[in-house]
């Protein structure tokens, strides 16, 4: 209500109503394209003898062994870089890298901080490839939130103690409590990092002794 007030009120300059020239004016507009714009730049680079193509001298994206010298047609977006054949059939895409530091995205942790902004990108990406089986299918199911989560939580690990301590540690703490939460994975990692196995209990611990701490007597 209040919106329709403001826009019935005469223009300062004009002396009619500011609803009324809004609707002249949205008469006037063009119609939107009938076709997303892709604002896209592609060329043509040569790949490696390795597969991989390099953008800006030092981020390097994988096409595959089987593209080795092959000329390939690379599209560059703001999130993304898509790579193609030479008779432009969709090879493979990757988040896009950023940054004065070489990455290669053969290593699966450097996309990490990619698909955590990013979260959609993850079925397309090295890290799910790098993935134990379980571990891939419990994040392929999850939502967008919680597979965010997750990621962010795996680059924390990985950070700290290294990818591969970082994926078992994860996996550890996924089959152990059916999550990923931060922190358990973190201290899963460090553990796996420093050579050390799960604690384990000859006995099963009863809690209920911690409770005579808490616990007063009647007087």
């Amino acid at each position: 209500m209040k919106q329709n007030k403001l826009g019935d009120k005469d223009h300062y300059r004009k002396g009619e109503s500011q609803t009324g020239l809004f609707d002249e004016d949205r008469k006037a507009l063009l119609p939107l394209p009938a076709k997303p714009f892709d604002v896209v730049t592609w060329t043509r680079m040569k790949a490696d003898k390795y597969g991989n193509i390099t953008v800006q001298g030092r981020h390097r994206y994988a096409a595959g062994p089987e593209h080795a010298g092959h000329e390939m047609i690379v599209g560059l977006r703001a999130l993304e870089v898509e790579i193609l054949d030479a008779e432009g059939k969709r090879v493979i895409t990757h988040p896009r890298s950023y940054g004065d530091k070489p990455t290669d995205s053969g290593d699966p942790s450097s996309q990490l901080g990619l698909l955590c902004d990013r979260p959609a990108a993850w079925r397309n990406s090295r890290v799910r490839d790098a993935m134990p089986d379980p571990l891939r299918e419990w994040i392929d199911a999850q939502d967008e939130a919680t597979r965010r989560d997750s990621l962010r939580a795996l680059l924390h690990a990985d950070g700290e103690s290294g990818w591969r301590a970082a994926v078992a540690g994860m996996l550890e703490i996924l089959e152990s409590t059916g999550g990923t939460d931060r922190a358990g994975v973190c201290l899963a990692a460090a553990r796996h990092a420093s050579g050390l196995g799960p604690v384990a209990y000859d006995d099963p611990v009863d809690l209920s002794e911690y409770d005579i701490a808490y616990t007063k007597e009647d007087e």
